[in-house]
């Protein structure tokens, strides 16, 4: 006999609250189903038996047998008892009895799965006021149960006497626990509590690590997490170093409806300064500190603004104490206004950076560094006008230098041979560029394509240095202001021919190009800021203007040829080449011209024909590789070499990379030889297990730049990761120059940590 009932219950006349702040509605049916339904009219109690299943509002009841009174408003359900609650929680138990709105009542012999996967057993249970459940000699743990034995003992668990699991707090407290690893108590925990799995914040103290340093000592660091209201919190951490003392560090976050706000503050009175190298700003100072502040708006969908910001007391005040986002070599500082839309992008930009150096006591390679004020980049598209597409671009800088960034590049000697390179000057410099460029394909009815190409493009710039050049062996332009202009005319023409065979498909592409157009104004006789960065490869050998930035402007008549390949096979190879050369047809080669950064020195275009360029690359499931090279124009000697290959498939994933740069011909630019290979794989060993590792290698100075090892164990209940990394740095001898870093995470209560882990591996929770 199988019976469905659905019946009002006698205190539907409100809403009646349940645990996670959910309310049945106070219309709400209770369904019934089951094998077998009596209703006595005397008593006014139901009883179902065999395979019973109620719904009543969000709540959902199974058992073998189960008793309702309507009088007193009680529910007493026996044998094999499973109740899922709103929230998601799974309770199973022997028997349960409990008001008919499940706000009330007692259980024995329970067990709760939530939603996160946390598991609390207990001997009983007693629930009242409908957010709140007492559990009487519980077990907490977030590990599954062995599958093989599921008596055995979880990884870890926390015994406790009591086990409260409060609703409107969203926490667990557990009261006179014991934290259990294998079944064996290793730590008495008198009190511990810690957010449900439906708290988003809960405030209290977070797990403490362990920090161990040559010249701070050791240390414990302890943070404590505070919720301050709904959209603001703070994070309060104090570290003593047995060396140096205590550090205190403090981190306010404020959320907004279309963006955030985070202060972050750190300081310390060091006890004993001498334990640095001596005449470093460690050594030198007492009192340290900083102040950093980070935002970002949304101001609508398109636009967006922020900052990002930091002050101290010292040049290395957060390198050396490793503040959290702050503590690289090189900290920028900058407030920015973006803008994205289909067709346009704008940024404006200010920004600075902090050199953080101990042995750099005087802050010179910081007033090197430009300060700018601020930079513009501006870029629009026009699709269909005059049948092409039409693109503006605008791009300015302002900036300004305390001193002079000057180097050599090449054997560091006075000889007119190896002239300085004048990376920056100290004064101020500021240069607004405007371009328009057209370009439109047309395809012949043999498939030759024709791409006109019309540019025109105009420069304003201002110079004010405090010292002119001394060996520059070109024409400075001078102090004042100075205005550019470059037009171009040029034709680009292909020819993509398509070779199929039964199992593969060929796309063999001539590509020839010619751009004429006047000499460079002021070659090289500006201040160079944007584009220093010149590499002349496949990537740029068919650009209208190779130089990387707007300070440099390509002039003369110029063509570039070249072969383009591209290839797919039925069983997924993929492959792609492209080989070519650049001929300097008339006109100053911006090239061969002298640069005041020297960027054009060696380029593998300073010549009427220059360098040979080429590439070729293939992948293939999961595999890629690929060669890039330049090869010098008469006897194909490789001048520059980049190979990359990488794997990636199941549990493997690797990559490397070698590249060298040849040292110039004898008595053309003395540039030092380089070669270095970097490496770098992660392999899952196991379901659990990972490795990780990387490497770079200085081929010439048959030196580490930098070795890393890493390994993890995670699974679902808990995760370890141990790892190691040390760091070459030639120039800042004083600064730590290796790591070792181990996490224990539990998952749920957090985690134990010396030194950073994370270089290669970092756990999931």
């Amino acid at each position: 006999m199988c019976a469905i009932f659905a019946f009002a219950t006698p205190e539907a006349a409100a809403q009646v609250a349940v645990p996670g702040n959910i309310s049945v509605p106070a219309d709400q049916k209770m369904l019934l189903a089951a094998d077998e339904v009596i209703y006595n009219n005397d008593t006014g109690v139901v009883v179902a038996t065999g395979g019973v299943q109620i719904d009543y509002g969000d709540y959902q009841l199974v058992a073998d047998r189960v008793e309702y009174d309507q009088q007193t408003g009680r529910v007493k359900a026996m044998g094999s008892v499973e109740m899922i609650e709103p929230t998601g929680n799974r309770i199973y138990a022997d028997d349960l009895d409990v008001t008919d709105n499940f706000s009330d009542g007692f259980l024995n012999a329970l067990r709760i799965e939530t939603p996160d996967n946390t598991r609390i057993a207990a001997e009983s249970a007693e629930r009242n006021s409908a957010t709140m459940t007492t559990f009487n000699n519980g077990v907490y743990t977030a590990c599954e149960p062995c599958k093989e034995n599921p008596e055995r003992a979880p990884f870890w668990q926390v015994k406790a006497q009591r086990v409260v699991q409060n609703g409107e707090t969203k926490t667990i407290r557990m009261e006179k626990a014991t934290f259990e690893l294998f079944g064996m108590p290793i730590a008495y925990l008198p009190y511990l509590e810690i957010p449900d799995s439906d708290a988003k914040r809960k405030s209290g103290f977070l797990m403490p690590s362990y920090i161990s340093a040559d010249k701070l000592g050791h240390g414990v660091e302890v943070p404590y997490y505070l919720v301050l209201s709904p959209y603001m919190d703070a994070t309060f951490t104090g570290t003593y170093y047995s060396k140096q003392g205590f550090l205190g560090e403090a981190e306010f976050r404020r959320n907004f409806a279309n963006g955030e706000v985070t202060l972050r503050m750190a300081g310390i009175s060091q006890r004993k300064p001498g334990e640095f190298a001596v005449n470093t700003t460690d050594a030198l100072e007492i009192e340290r500190g900083m102040i950093a502040s980070r935002g970002q708006f949304r101001i609508n969908p398109r636009w967006v603004f922020g900052w990002d910001g930091k002050i101290q007391s010292d040049n290395n005040f957060s390198r050396t104490y490793l503040i959290e986002n702050y503590g690289a070599s090189t900290v920028k500082s900058e407030v920015y206004l973006t803008g994205l839309s289909n067709r346009s992008f704008f940024d404006l930009r200010a920004y600075r950076f902090d050199i953080q150096n101990a042995t750099d006591t005087t802050g010179l390679a910081e007033r090197q560094q430009a300060v700018v004020h601020p930079s513009l980049d501006y870029k629009r598209s026009f699709s269909d006008v005059g049948g092409g597409e039409l693109t503006f671009d605008v791009n300015g800088y302002s900036l300004s230098r305390k001193a002079d960034d000057i180097g050599k590049r090449g054997s560091g000697i006075t000889d007119p041979l190896f002239p300085d390179r004048y990376r920056g000057f100290a004064g101020s410099n500021a240069r607004l560029s405007t371009e328009l460029e057209w370009k439109r394909t047309f395809t012949a009815l043999n498939g030759l394509r024709l791409t006109p190409i019309l540019a025109a493009r105009g420069d304003m710039n201002s110079v004010d240095v405090d010292t002119a050049p001394t060996d520059y062996d070109g024409t400075f332009a001078g102090n004042g202001s100075h205005a550019r202009g470059m037009v171009t005319a040029g034709l680009e023409a292909s020819y993509p021919v398509l070779v199929t065979t039964a199992n593969s498909s060929h796309v063999i592409e001539p590509i020839a190009q010619v751009f004429v157009r006047p000499d460079e104004q002021l070659a090289g006789g500006i201040p160079n800021e944007d584009a220093q960065s010149f590499v002349f490869d496949t990537t740029s050998l068919f650009e209208r203007d190779k130089f990387s930035g707007f300070d440099r402007a390509e002039g003369g008549v110029r063509a570039n040829v070249g072969l383009r390949y591209t290839g797919q096979f039925d069983n997924g190879l993929t492959t792609q080449a492209v080989f070519g050369q650049s001929y300097h047809l008339a006109g100053l080669n911006s090239f061969a011209t002298p640069d005041l950064s020297q960027a054009t020195r060696n380029s593998g275009l300073q010549d009427d024909v220059s360098d040979f360029v080429g590439m070729t690359g293939l992948a293939f499931a999961g595999f890629s590789a690929s060669a890039s090279a330049r090869f010098d124009k008469d006897d194909f000697r490789v001048e520059r070499t980049d190979l990359r290959a990488g794997f990636s498939r199941g549990r493997l994933s690797t990559s490397m990379t070698y590249s060298e740069i040849k040292a110039p011909r004898p008595n053309v630019f003395a540039e030092d030889h380089r070669r270095e290979v970097t490496a770098a794989a992660t392999l899952k060993v196991h379901e659990f297990w990972s490795v990780a590792a990387s490497t770079s290698y200085d081929l010439e100075d048959h030196k580490f730049n930098r070795r890393a090892f890493g390994l993890l164990y995670e699974d679902e209940c808990f995760a370890f990761a141990l790892a190691y990394e040390d760091t070459r740095d030639d120039y800042n001898v004083q600064a730590r120059d290796w790591k070792v870093g181990a996490r224990l995470s539990f998952r749920t209560l957090g985690g134990i940590s010396q030194g950073d882990a994370s270089p290669l591996l970092t756990p999931s929770f």
